[in-house]
């Protein structure tokens, strides 16, 4: 057998591991703790989520995972506060401002850190460049997540150093955003990668800025700040009341984690596709893709998932700079580390 047979044998076996962890698991379900839990939107950014998800590694651990919405870009602050969701992974500004609104909200991990390949940028398919746009003046328009987003930060970089002066409109929602700008309303949009991905593929948007082939020099220019993005966020209430529940899910998103840093972007494309009610549009290979950008968006090591305090202050300088916080006070009391980061639960799950 040649070397090159050798390695598609193992690519093979490592693959049929993965779909044999998923589909021949015997015996009745060990679930009898109940969680309910939103996502922002369906990016990969939370991908310990969906590899725990599609792994059954919530099971494991005697848990009944109940994912209530995979939209809740805009509505995830009114599921915590209503209790429709005990625990809401999404990104750290929106948890910032349920914490400026005085809410108990208590962050306890991070799943992506934040950086300018968290989006892709798509434009009309007559667009080929960032500068193709910037040549429009202001006779364009640009669809953007709300402020206090990512997307929005990400925007604002790009607005800067291209010198793009499009009227802008927001929307809540992942996949009105991405509806929008393919719908000829729009120029362009700032979209998740596996969305321009899918989009590109079938013809109906070109790429003006790919995560995937901008350089690093590039990309800190557009967003020069490091800190956590995606990040796991519960009322300090709920979660006492829950503690050893959230424990175990948290272990869950840790081992998720360590699967993900282990696997091929091949391998987390097939996995994915075990969640059609989450990514039952995207194409296989633009699935690829967005994990192999989120190859450089994932913490790793000992230490990932850890919201270390020089990263949260780092988050605080960030929200009046680019995140729509005009009035955030970086040394703001209630807002400081010990306030409202709680790493006691992350702490216990390392040993489950």
């Amino acid at each position: 057998m040649s070397v090159t047979q050798k390695r598609r044998s193992r690519a093979v076996i490592t693959l049929g591991a993965v779909f044999a962890s998923l589909f021949l698991a015997t015996g009745p379900s060990r679930a009898v703790d109940r969680l309910n839990i939103a996502t922002a939107t369906n990016a990969t950014l939370y991908g310990p989520v969906w590899v725990a998800l599609a792994e059954k590694l919530f099971e494991k651990r005697g848990l009944d995972v109940n994912l209530v919405s995979t939209t809740a870009l805009s509505t995830g602050p009114a599921l915590l506060v209503s209790g429709n969701a005990d625990l809401v992974v999404t990104t750290a500004f929106l948890g910032l401002r349920i914490a400026t609104e005085g809410k108990p909200l208590r962050f306890l991990m991070t799943t992506s850190d934040m950086g300018t390949r968290i989006n892709a940028f798509v434009g009309r398919p007559n667009l080929k460049s960032i500068k193709d746009l910037a040549d429009k003046g202001d006779a364009c328009r640009v669809i953007v997540a709300t402020v206090g987003t990512g997307s929005w930060a990400i925007w604002l970089g790009l607005a800067k150093k291209y010198d793009l002066k499009c009227a802008v409109s927001n929307s809540g929602s992942g996949p009105a955003i991405l509806a929008s700008a393919l719908s000829g309303q729009f120029d362009a949009g700032v979209v998740n990668p596996q969305e321009a991905y899918t989009a590109r593929d079938a013809g109906k948007a070109s790429i003006l800025l790919d995560p995937l082939t901008i350089s690093d020099e590039e990309a800190s220019e557009i967003y020069p700040h490091r800190h956590p993005l995606s990040v796991v966020v519960g009322m300090g209430p709920n979660l006492e009341a829950k503690r050893d529940v959230v424990v175990r899910f948290l272990a869950a998103l840790r081992e998720a984690g360590d699967r993900i840093a282990a696997s091929s972007p091949e391998q987390l494309s097939a996995l994915s596709r075990v969640l059609p009610q989450v990514f039952g549009s995207m194409t296989p290979s633009a699935l690829a893709l967005q994990w192999q950008v989120q190859a450089k968006l994932s913490p790793h090591g000992p230490e990932a998932g850890v919201i270390s305090r020089e990263e949260w202050k780092n988050l605080l300088d960030a929200a009046p700079l680019l995140w729509g916080f005009a009035n955030l006070r970086p040394d703001e009391p209630t807002l400081q580390y010990d306030k409202v980061v709680d790493m006691s639960y992350f702490e216990a799950a390392r040993g489950k």
